[in-house]
């Protein structure tokens, strides 16, 4: 349970990946998308519904799914600035058998960034480069759309709690990949980990498609997560495949 638990967080779809040179794009160049994966919690599958959305320069990014056991939500705010997503607010909340909350406040006025985990509330300085767990996907899309080829190496700030962690990507392939909705073409990333024998995070992103989603594997403690697109639209048009 512990390890599903993780898993179902903004890492679980994001793959914690995105970084590199930054470019400088226009706020519509980040299209907007809805999107729907399914999981298995305990043998149980559970939908979970993300979309972007935008009012004015401000995006929304929110994720939800729940089973009779787990409910969670997560929702990020950010806007953009020279190709560089700056962050203002982040709030997780998980709740039923097992509750937490989280939440990251961005305060650029005042150079801080205020952080809470486990009920402790931490202060970092502030930066445009860091992002919070659930808007790191969508720095990740602006980078790979403005970039000529994959980079081989990608990697991004992530605050949580008390620590600020640079993380970093492997890019393993790129190739066609069999899902719900067809056929994709797809980069594939790994997260290097400290211990890989212990550990593996992977996620295969649809380059057809502004690098959405579709693919996460996570594996901890022999136990193995798998997160897979069932259906997409971006920009109000459906995702298929061949």
């Amino acid at each position: 349970m512990k390890s599903i638990v993780k898993w179902l967080t903004a890492s679980a779809l994001t793959g914690q990946i995105l970084g590199a040179p930054i470019t400088v794009l226009a706020a519509g160049d980040l299209s907007l998308y809805e999107a729907t994966y399914t999981t298995k919690v305990i043998g149980l599958s559970v939908t979970l519904n993300r979309s972007l959305t935008r009012d004015g320069d401000r995006y929304h990014l929110s994720q939800a799914g729940k089973t009779f056991m787990l409910k969670l939500n997560e929702d990020s705010h950010f806007r953009l600035e020279s190709g560089q997503i700056i962050g203002e607010d982040f709030v997780y909340q998980l709740g039923g058998v097992s509750k937490r909350r989280r939440e990251v406040h961005f305060d650029p006025d005042n150079d801080i960034i205020r952080s809470l985990k486990k009920k402790e509330w931490t202060e970092h300085p502030w930066s445009p480069d860091v992002l919070d767990r659930l808007s790191q996907q969508e720095q990740m899309r602006l980078q790979l759309l403005r970039a000529d080829s994959p980079p081989e190496r990608i990697s991004l700030s992530i605050v949580d709690g008390p620590r600020i962690k640079l993380k970093h990507f492997d890019l393993v392939e790129a190739g066609p990949l069999e899902t719900e909705v067809g056929t994709l073409n797809t980069v594939h990333y790994t997260l290097r980990h400290d211990d890989p024998s212990e550990r593996s995070s992977d996620a295969w992103l649809a380059t057809d498609h502004d690098f959405l989603m579709v693919l996460t594997e996570h594996t901890e403690d022999s136990s193995k997560t798998v997160i897979r697109l069932q259906s997409a639209s971006i920009e109000g048009k459906a995702v298929t495949g061949q």
